[in-house]
């Protein structure tokens, strides 16, 4: 079975092409483009996760969970959970259970899983019980964001620096083959950061180097194969779009890693992100692999903007995008009457509502921030 089909069939999947907008399509000097969102659009998105929120309630379990799937429930909890606007009381109220299930899932040496991907759920189930905020839950987010940092692939685990997974993070156990990829390592990385990790740790510098070897820029990256659009791929030769091929949710979770990993928006490797950003802008595919995977793809492209703080993308054509108003408009437009979204490409489990809607809201989330 295919490495990411595993991840997505065990946990939450990475994991058409429409023409360009009216808007998109307009000559520069003829659009003016504030930052931001209209108070209308930041109404709509606040009743869409109202509804969003609604339609998982109706699907949760009596035991507090939506599927038997930690790695699902851990997203959806969070999804909830960063909903604003909503009382706090109400909200750990309805998921209180689920993160009780994440706690009990805590081992002895710091990671937060049942058997199977442990770094993937330790990284999920770290980010929803730092959501929660609760009290007795910061112990096991301390002890989580330590096993994570120590899982980093380096000599530890007999990886030299010369090895090209150095630096990186796998799903954990025996399902990665001792392979790192970016999906994996972003999601490491975010967890950390939520959970505090110190800058300092060396955990960091060691993930800057897989990052830069999976990122197509040959002035940082010492692999033969690196090309120089800026963007990201599976991870070190290997691409989901074929060959070393860039793409969108790969390119989005790379720029959202070095945020992670604290290096800044001026750094040249990230400005040669953002070139691949403004070269391949849109809110209609995943960039290399159309609707596959494109609501993953929606979470990353609105965190990692929002987290580097752009608010307007300058395409390659001097076209100027609020990303925020372009994302609203289209998840306004795909979401279903009865609340939820769910992808019309059913790979990568991307059939599921419950995922996708999970995957959705946190879209909206960043982009409202």
């Amino acid at each position: 079975m295919k490495r990411t089909s595993i991840l997505l069939i065990t946990l939450l999947g990475v994991t058409a092409v429409t023409s360009l907008s009216a808007q998109q399509a307009a000559p520069a000097k003829a659009q003016t483009v504030a930052a931001g969102l209209s108070s209308e659009t930041r109404q709509k998105l606040m009743e869409s996760l109202r509804k969003a929120a609604a339609f998982l309630s109706q699907k949760q379990k009596a035991d507090g969970n939506w599927e038997n799937l930690p790695g699902i429930n851990g997203m959806v909890a969070t999804a909830i959970l960063r909903q604003p606007g909503v009382d706090r009381a109400k909200q750990l109220a309805a998921v209180g259970k689920a993160l009780d299930a994440l706690a009990k899932l805590a081992k002895p040496d710091g990671g937060i899983y049942d058997k199977d991907i442990p770094h993937y759920i330790t990284s999920v189930s770290i980010m929803a019980l730092v959501a929660g905020g609760r009290a007795q839950d910061k112990p096991l987010v301390e002890k989580g964001r330590q096993y994570l940092a120590e899982h980093i692939l380096d000599e530890g685990e007999g990886v030299p620096p010369s090895d090209k997974f150095y630096g990186g993070l796998g799903y954990g156990g025996t399902s990665d083959g001792g392979r790192a990829d970016i999906i994996s390592l972003e999601y490491g990385l975010r967890a950390m950061k939520e959970a505090e990790l110190p800058a300092n740790n060396a955990a960091w510098d060691k993930a800057i180097r897989f990052l830069q070897r999976t990122q197509n820029n040959s002035e940082a990256n010492d692999q033969a194969w690196a090309k120089n659009d800026g963007g990201f791929i599976y991870y070190p030769g290997f691409s989901q779009a074929g060959e070393t091929a860039s793409y969108g949710a790969a390119t989005y979770a790379g720029l959202m890693s070095y945020s992670w990993a604290n290096v800044k928006k001026t750094d040249p490797r990230v400005q040669q992100v953002l070139k691949w950003v403004r070269d391949n802008y849109t809110v209609d595919e995943n960039p290399g692999l159309g609707q596959k995977t494109v609501y993953y793809y929606y979470m990353v492209f609105a965190k990692a903007l929002q987290a580097v703080g752009e608010p307007i993308i300058t395409d390659a054509k001097g076209r100027r995008h609020n990303w925020r108003e372009d994302l609203a408009k289209k998840l306004i437009s795909l979401q279903h009457p009865e609340g939820f979204w769910v992808n019309t490409d059913k790979a990568e489990m991307q059939d599921n509502p419950i995922l996708v809607t999970a995957f959705t809201m946190m879209a909206i989330e960043a982009a409202l921030q």
